[in-house]
């Protein structure tokens, strides 16, 4: 059977678990799951600086995982902001895919723009970065936030439709690791139709590691030269990075 490495980039075991129920619901008994924390960092990524660290954290993460686990077929980075995912493709050689990414491409290609919502500020200039980088701008109606209703899925179903009818959009994009208890209420209740990328992102994971052909021994992920000094880093990480 096949592998899936889920990483949290923060560290808030209790959204770990709602990210892992998620997964396991949606992956039927499909796929193995291993579900990890990050070590290091914030509970909550609400800055650019968090958001950094959390980068090294889920470098860290993957590293510890894959040295103490089975290497996994594909990776999930379960944040929707997607912190480090293209350097621990780097790092890994694993096809790794994120919240973000995974729901913002599926968005882009359906027929008409949608708007994306997530929680916290932050996140919307930073999304608006990756759709930019992405070349999918002209799909995107704009990037909101609904920290102010956040914690009410009512209110965020009420907001969401507000906002989307404002935007002149009937589609909304909704993701944060955060808000996935909430998305079911959520799409029950608004007026417009509320993607949920999470759920995306997770067969998307589940396509990736299906179709992954395992690295032959004489691979070589290693990114240093063997005369590159590496220093402060997490043992496993260090190894990881030297292909050890």
């Amino acid at each position: 059977m096949r592998r899936l490495l889920v990483i949290n980039p923060n560290t808030s075991a209790s959204v770990t678990e709602k990210i892992e129920t998620l997964v396991k619901e949606e992956t039927n008994n499909q796929i193995l799951v291993e579900t990890v924390t990050a070590d290091f960092g914030f509970s909550y990524i609400s800055s650019r600086t968090a958001t950094a660290i959390a980068a090294h954290a889920v470098l860290d993460a993957a590293a510890r995982a894959i040295a103490e686990k089975t290497t996994p077929d594909a990776i999930l980075l379960a944040c929707f902001g997607d912190p480090g995912r293209e350097a621990l493709e780097e790092m890994t050689g694993l096809p790794v895919i994120g919240f973000a990414e995974a729901g913002l491409l599926a968005a882009s290609e359906l027929s008409s723009q949608s708007l994306v919502m997530t929680n916290g500020a932050i996140w919307c200039d930073m999304l608006w970065e990756l759709i930019l980088k992405l070349g999918i701008s002209d799909r995107i109606a704009g990037v909101h936030s609904i920290e102010n209703v956040a914690n009410d899925p009512a209110l965020i179903a009420r907001y969401v439709s507000s906002e989307a009818e404002k935007a002149g959009v009937d589609r909304v994009i909704l993701g944060g690791a955060g808000l996935i208890p909430y998305l079911p209420e959520v799409i029950a209740q608004a007026s417009v139709c509320v993607i949920d990328p999470h759920r995306i992102a997770i067969q998307k994971a589940v396509a990736l590691a299906n179709a992954h052909e395992p690295a032959t021994s004489e691979q070589d992920h290693s990114l240093t030269d063997g005369k590159m000094n590496i220093k402060g880093l997490s043992p496993l990480l260090t190894a990881a990075l030297k292909g050890a």
